[in-house]
């Protein structure tokens, strides 16, 4: 080839070509990259990706296939206020959809669905039922939102007998004797939860327990509690995994769960794998409302919180955990629609910015708690805020019983979202406590001493009148009661009764007191009935001058209404029924044990005080609870009619005569009928262990007042106190006055002379 001027050298002709191969090669480029940007796939092109807020439901979350048809409740509220957009919506520009395969797209995301192998055999359970020393509960779990089925333990019973049974086959095994008895049936066994039903389009679902709920990323939220999101990795191990249009991974959720005594752990992670930010909201099902007791007298399951004072009120944590009951949430008050659904932070946690340490829903006995995980010293972030933000609630009614579902959000509902950071994991481990409010379990143990779980333990009739139950006085009460069982008698029913004798020995001397007032008053009364008759008589229709000469002729006797002291003694037993009661009630520790160290029970199984913190159940116990009228029956109870009868003789033997108008009469009898008759009927489903101390109250305090009536019989009230003497008249004079006054120091000075006077008298 000849150069265009004329040249032949090789590399001239070399250098003409690539001038004219150049342009022709960025031509080809150009036009390449206005080909691909014309053929490139559209936004979410084929694929249903709805921009949601945090307020949708997951009823109309997106999901890839029919298979990952949503599960959530119709209706799951959030905050009713939160109407603050994310922080950072994204919406990828051009440039980042024709990205580095690090910079993904965040289109068309969906869970991925994980087939579900029908021949695939069930997933493993943790823990056990058999095996005491290994684990005190077995935990069922599904991959149903990688939640859990349900919670049973391995030695609590539903009844007694059925502990009975338990405990002689546990102390069997390993002997001769080992297959001489046999367990309870498993429908005797205590589940402390099971996932709850909700009616969703009519139809009834189930929602496993701490399950997780939805993922949002940006304006996205994906359901994440169909089974077919969750891949079973390994024993009590989960993972799902969100992906984009284009199949490429974008973020993934790890989930598993573990055994620690009395705690299920639960460590999940939230990993970016999409090589830009994220910004997400998580949200999982939290601790739903717990069964009522069995015999349902007071229905008491509550929401409970631990919470920190925030760093404007407590910046050092110095004050610790506070969980003094003022935070207190009932079932009936969360069940009332117009209640606000935002749990936490309530108006009060928001307006002192308190930072939420754990949640409990709580009934009778047992507690499911959340809280943040530390060592085996109780070290670590006492904080749940970087796990949980808020909490809601969802309400729903199956067979004419409440469901409460919770739902804890992070961050919260209805605020900015989080930002995860390229490559980056968050953390939302957290533990759950799963077993009895028992004293010794909660104060000695961590990580609930360092949380001060031991405040879910709350002898509280109601928040109501919180003052009216003296918790302080219920724990002096089971102090001296757990004294007595464990170091001097070893049995619940006598220390009971050595409670009785304590409480009366103290109250003695006010007690005496008022009963010897009261049957002097009466004796008294009846000398002076002849001349109140003739008051009566003449000022009978005006009252206010009837009292007035009653109590001018009290005066002049000498007879003082007060010293009767009324009903003082048994106002000041009160606050000792009260608190006993509550204490009785709550504590776990009396729950289903026998008086009089089960001898009852050694009569075929008898179940007459077979459970101090139940009815006494002497002719008969209920297979099931029954409602007859205002009362909860579990089976025909003898202390309270008991009751009724001392009562009866009290009034009737021990009371005094006194002389009393016809409206006190009237009184009178009302109170009887109210001791009688409506005392003991209110205590019918009470439990035995609170009957038995009125019982054996009243019946000490019967011999007391004949013992004490026998000292008064022997004093002579019979003669009256003479009218006192009218006290010299004044005179009114000025110059008798100063006349008398005079006469006065005079005698004074005579009575002080009087020595001397008397030895001049001798000289004379």
């Amino acid at each position: 080839m000849v150069d265009p001027r004329g040249s032949s050298d090789p590399r001239a002709v070399a250098s003409a070509r690539l001038r004219r191969l150049v342009p022709i090669g960025v031509g080809v480029v150009i036009l390449l990259i206005v080909v691909l940007i014309a053929t490139a796939p559209r936004s979410g092109r084929g694929v249903d990706a709805k921009a949601t807020t945090p307020e949708t439901t997951a009823a109309t979350q997106t999901t890839p296939t029919a298979e990952t048809a949503a599960v959530e409740p119709a209706a799951t509220p959030t905050a009713p206020t939160a109407t603050t957009t994310p922080a950072t919506v994204i919406t990828p520009p051009a440039a980042a959809t024709t990205g580095s395969s690090d910079d993904r797209s965040l289109d068309g995301l969906h869970v991925l669905i994980q087939p579900l192998d029908p021949n695939a055999a069930p997933l493993p359970v943790l823990g056990g039922l058999t095996d005491l020393a290994a684990a005190k509960m077995q935990v069922q779990l599904t991959r149903q939102g990688a939640g859990i089925v349900e919670i049973p333990f391995a030695n609590i019973w539903t009844n007694v007998r059925a502990r009975r049974q338990a405990s002689a086959w546990f102390a069997a095994q390993g002997t001769d004797r080992a297959g001489e008895v046999t367990l309870p049936p498993d429908d005797e066994r205590f589940i402390l939860a099971t996932e709850p039903q909700v009616s969703i389009d009519g139809q009834l679902d189930t929602i496993p327990l701490l399950s997780a709920r939805s993922i949002s990323i940006g304006t996205t939220e994906l359901n994440l509690v169909p089974a077919v999101c969750w891949k079973a990795t390994g024993k009590g191990k989960f993972t799902a995994e969100v992906r984009n249009a284009a199949d490429e991974p974008i973020l993934r959720v790890d989930r598993e769960w573990s055994l620690q005594g009395w705690d299920i752990i639960l460590d999940q992670k939230i990993v970016n794998l999409s090589g830009r930010e994220l910004s997400i909201r998580w949200s999982q099902y939290g601790p739903p409302n717990l069964e009522a007791d069995r015999s349902r007298y007071m229905d008491r399951r509550r929401f409970r919180f631990g919470y920190l004072l925030g760093s404007e009120h407590d910046p050092n944590r110095l004050a610790g955990v506070v969980a003094d009951g003022s935070l207190l949430l009932e079932l009936t008050d969360v069940t009332n629609e117009d209640a606000n659904p935002v749990l936490w932070p309530g108006e009060v946690a928001a307006s002192e910015g308190f930072e939420l340490s754990w949640f409990a829903s709580t009934n009778r006995y047992f507690a499911l708690a959340i809280h943040p995980l530390l060592d085996a010293e109780g070290r670590g972030e006492v904080s749940l805020e970087g796990v949980v933000g808020e909490i809601t609630r969802y309400l729903a009614n199956v067979n004419d019983e409440p469901v409460v579902l919770t739902t804890c959000w992070w961050p919260s509902a209805g605020g900015s979202l989080a930002t995860l950071a390229v490559g980056a994991e968050k953390s939302l481990s957290m533990g759950v406590y799963a077993g009895p409010l028992e004293e010794s379990i909660l104060s000695d143990n961590q990580p609930y001493r360092a949380l001060n779980m031991r405040g879910m333990i709350l002898y509280q009739m109601s928040s109501f009148c919180a003052i009216c139950t003296f918790q302080w006085l219920a724990h002096i009460l089971l102090t001296v009661l757990a004294f007595f069982d464990h170091w001097v008698v070893f049995d619940w029913g006598v220390a009971i009764i050595l409670l009785v004798i304590c409480v009366r020995t103290i109250l003695h001397p006010i007690t005496r007191r008022s009963q010897m007032g009261m049957q002097k008053f009466g004796k008294q009364m009846q000398r002076l009935k002849p001349e109140i008759d003739k008051l009566q008589k003449k000022y009978g229709g005006d009252k206010k001058k009837m009292q007035a000469e009653q109590m001018q002729l009290f005066r002049e006797h000498g007879i003082n209404p007060l010293q009767m002291l009324g009903c003082l003694p048994m106002f000041l037993q009160m606050p000792v029924w009260i608190a006993l009661y509550a204490a009785l009630y709550f504590s776990f520790d009396l729950r289903q044990q026998p008086a009089f160290w089960g001898v009852f029970q050694e009569f075929g199984g008898w179940p007459f005080l077979a459970d101090l913190a139940s009815p006494d159940h002497f002719f008969w116990e209920a297979a099931e609870p029954f409602k007859f009228f205002m009362w909860n029956v579990t089976g025909g109870n003898l202390l309270p009619l008991l009751m009724g009868v001392i009562f009866f003789f009290q009034q009737k033997y021990m009371t005094p005569k006194t002389t009393m108008s016809p409206e006190q009469e009237t009184q009178q009898k009302i109170m009887r009928v109210m001791m009688v008759v409506l005392f003991p009927l209110m205590l019918y489903s009470a439990p035995s262990g609170l009957t038995l101390y009125i019982l054996t109250s009243s019946s000490i305090g019967i011999l007391e007042s004949r013992h004490i009536r026998k000292k008064v019989d022997a004093m002579d009230f019979d003669e009256l106190v003479k009218p006192a003497k009218p006290a010299a008249k004044v005179a009114k004079d000025p110059k008798a006055r100063a006349y008398a006054k005079m006469m006065d120091r005079r005698k004074q000075k005579q009575k002080r002379s009087r020595g001397p006077e008397s030895r001049f008298k001798k000289r004379k």
